[in-house]
């Protein structure tokens, strides 16, 4: 018997509240707070996500958006409605933003997800960071 579609939606899951950056919050007052559902985002500050410049690595993307200006950032699993530009990325290839809400094609060959520095206290001379 043939399987049915595959679907890798919700496998993995795990969500991480952040503070909205400046570009983030641009796109919800322009339309609403779903129009930033699935973007792809980067750390841009201490306990801030937004979205980047053209070819910073993928940090996450946003599962939800709060009125109270946080976000629910998905950092792990799968997440299948992820906005693409004009150019479609390439299946097997590490994903990139393009600094306007969608993924395009890294130009790195990297593999692994490199641990990303979330917040820093200097006083205390430690920080937070995200192994992956």
């Amino acid at each position: 018997m043939a399987r049915g579609g595959i679907s890798f939606e919700g496998i993995g899951f795990r969500g991480v509240t952040f503070k909205a950056g400046a570009g983030i919050k641009a796109l919800v007052s322009a339309a609403n707070r779903d129009v930033v559902v699935g973007v792809p985002v980067v750390v841009s500050g201490a306990q801030t996500v937004d979205l980047g410049t053209d070819g910073d690595t993928v940090f996450g993307f946003i599962d939800v958006y709060e009125d109270d200006g946080h976000v629910t950032v998905q950092v792990d699993g799968f997440r299948t409605d992820v906005p693409i530009g004009a150019i479609a990325p390439t299946v097997g290839k590490i994903a990139a933003v393009d600094g306007t809400g969608k993924i395009k094609d890294s130009g790195t060959t990297a593999k692994l997800r490199n641990p990303i520095v979330v917040e820093v206290d200097t006083i205390a001379k430690v920080a937070t960071v995200f192994l992956g």
